[in-house]
């Protein structure tokens, strides 16, 4: 009888340390499974927010792209109004020599026509070619935008492409472990079932033993 009790005392300490086994094993289990699910969960956002960024990307290239055109085209008009300048002022010193050397009322009142309307013109130039440096002048600050808009989202990609491979590596490691622990924890409840029923059956017989004794006794 002291065998059985001792043996009884036993096998409710295994149960004991097989029951906190067991919940050990199914804690580690359940941290494993949830840090899959958020690394999960973490790459498909950052997945998510990389196309978002390429696409900003793409946008902000077509802008850029656009206004760095527009800007050479203005610059072109420019230079091409400054050459026409160039040519203006050379004809209208060309009109004074004619008009001082005029002989006669009628090629004078010709050369000063002359004179007038290359005036009017060198004017019209000077303007157009001002106009369209200073519009292109004004695109240089919305360049200087864009690029920073473009270095800004390029490392941000860059940034969000670096995360993906340590996230790969946490599911990857994590689902590994979850399937290792699940092999812990179903190896830990049999062992913690195993010692219950050798403990139900050495419990029912101490129990006979002490039914016999009293019965003896009595």
């Amino acid at each position: 009888m002291t065998s059985l009790a001792k043996l009884a005392q036993k096998l409710k300490q295994e149960k004991l340390d097989a029951a906190k086994q067991r919940r050990l094993q199914e804690k580690m289990l359940k941290e494993a499974v949830s840090l899959a699910r958020r690394s999960s969960s973490g790459l498909s956002s950052v997945e998510h927010r990389m196309e978002d960024s390429k696409i900003k990307l793409g946008e902000i290239n077509a802008e850029f792209n656009h206004v760095v055109a527009r800007k050479e085209s203005l610059e072109r008009l420019a230079s091409a109004a400054q050459e026409r300048l160039t040519q203006e002022i050379a004809a209208k010193d060309q009109a004074e020599t004619d008009l001082q050397n005029a002989e006669t009322e009628g090629a004078k009142q010709i050369a000063a026509e002359r004179l007038e309307q290359i005036i009017q013109k060198i004017a019209e130039l000077e303007e157009e070619a001002k106009q369209r440096q200073a519009a292109a002048d004004k695109l240089v600050k919305v360049i200087e935008d864009f690029k920073k808009s473009k270095t800004k989202t390029s490392h941000q990609i860059q940034k969000q492409a670096k995360s993906k491979p340590v996230l790969l590596s946490q599911i990857k490691t994590s689902t590994v472990d979850s399937e290792r622990l699940k092999k812990r924890v179903d190896t830990a409840v049999k062992k913690e079932q195993n010692v219950s029923k050798i403990l139900d059956v050495v419990s029912k017989k101490l129990a006979e033993q002490l039914a016999r004794k009293r019965k003896a006794a009595s």
